[in-house]
């Protein structure tokens, strides 16, 4: 069922927040809506460039709405963009970079690169979301269905937290449903020491130095970051091997299969930014000996003091008992520490090691704006969907089950040729 922003889940993290929240929405239900943003909608990325490098560096704005990761989507998916922008008085105040894509339920306005995104927010101004209401988000949203009308159905904002680095996402003002998923962080205290008494630090201590030793018998390890071009492209390739073979011998489906998918990732490897902010940076845990074998491997993304862990992968049967992918994950924690960040992030979707590293649990949510009659049945199965998916993953049993047949008919219908 939709909720409005007074009936969420209400972590102590973020009461503060949500309180104001809630007394904007009652300061403004009981009072007209301030004249709305007027809308534009750019098919490009040219015409709001400067703006969009203005916006995506608040805080409170997703790494995955930064401009570099959507123009490395962009370039190897060539989607139908919908880059919806807001202005009042010649001011630039949000912009929701999206894509229209065709599924069976219609045409749907999502954020661009949605399918590969841990988190979104959307660009907006700080200040334009602490005073707006729900009577201003309702104006809003009118102006951008009328502005959408005949190219999309239905807008999908998926996967926004209730709030980001302190600050309310205002897009939930329309009503959200939530997530199937949880996402996971991990917050880093200066020292590799401090940081781990949040979690189960004896263990991880004792797991770390089992690490140790287990590479020390096969003559030692490296951790290494790409810094080249080559490098970057041949960590990737071990990586799509790696995890290829993983998921196959777990009989779960492969997002990585998709050769365009395996570009984008290798554009957003090759993406500039100005440090420490890094699109994707490859890490990965070599031996030392004549081998220099990859025993695995990690894509991280930077933005400020935000780490957030893209993907991983790990060699099978290589160093037994030394929990390679675990002790790559201690490293680079060890040297965000160092490095001045403050959230390492897992990103979303549960799996037990993420659960082990992770005091935080962040409830995500979506938001359905319906534009035609087929985006209201399109909004209606979507939510019925999302909460049939709520329920499978909290029956373990049963998902594997789902996963398992998903990957069956994933093989299945691949080419016979394909690595």
């Amino acid at each position: 069922m939709p909720i409005a922003p007074a009936d969420f889940m209400v972590s102590p993290a973020n009461k503060d927040v949500l309180t104001r929240m809630n007394a904007i929405t009652m300061e403004t239900a009981t009072s007209k809506a301030r004249p709305a943003p007027d809308i534009c909608v750019y098919h490009s990325f040219e015409p709001v460039e400067q703006e969009w490098r203005m916006l995506e560096t608040g805080r409170h704005v997703s790494l995955h709405q930064s401009l570099a990761w959507c123009r490395a989507w962009a370039q190897n998916m060539n989607p139908e963009l919908a880059i919806v922008v807001g202005r009042m008085r010649g001011r630039t105040v949000f912009i929701l970079p999206l894509e229209i894509i065709q599924t069976d339920l219609g045409r749907i306005a999502r954020f661009i690169g949605a399918r590969y995104s841990n988190l979104n927010t959307g660009l907006f101004n700080e200040s334009f979301a602490l005073g707006l209401g729900k009577a201003d988000l309702k104006a809003i949203f009118a102006s951008i269905r009328r502005q959408m009308a005949g190219r999309a159905d239905l807008i999908q904002l998926g996967n926004m937290p209730e709030t980001w680095r302190g600050v309310p996402v205002p897009w939930l003002y329309a009503g959200a449903i939530e997530n199937q998923n949880k996402a996971y962080q991990l917050p880093l205290r200066g020292t590799m020491d401090e940081t781990l008494e949040q979690i189960h630090a004896k263990r991880k201590r004792k797991l770390y130095r089992k690490s140790i030793r287990q590479f020390e018998q096969v003559g030692g390890y490296d951790h290494i970051v790409a810094t080249t071009q080559e490098e970057k492209d041949a960590l990737l390739s071990t990586f799509f091997r790696q995890k290829a073979e993983r998921l196959q011998a777990m009989h779960l489906p492969n997002p990585f299969r998709e050769d365009n998918v395996r570009a984008f990732f290798r554009d957003a490897a090759h993406a500039s930014q100005d440090a420490p902010n890094t699109a994707l940076s490859l890490h990965a845990l070599t031996l030392k000996d004549d081998s220099r074998t990859v025993v695995a491997i990690a894509g991280l993304s930077r933005k400020g003091d935000h780490v957030i862990c893209q993907f991983g992968s790990v060699e099978n049967d290589t160093v037994r008992g030394a929990s390679p992918g675990e002790f790559l994950f201690y490293l680079m924690i060890e040297q965000a520490c160092a490095n001045r960040v403050a959230l390492f992030d897992f990103g979303i979707g549960y799996q037990l090691y993420k659960k082990n590293w992770c005091p935080i649990e962040t409830q995500h949510h979506d938001v359905l704006v319906p534009i035609s009659l087929r985006g209201k049945a399109s909004a209606f199965a979507i939510s019925a969907a999302t909460r049939l998916k709520a329920t499978i993953k909290r029956n373990r049993p049963l998902y594997a089950l789902i996963q398992r047949f998903r990957a069956d008919k994933e093989s299945s219908s691949a080419p016979e040729n394909e690595d």
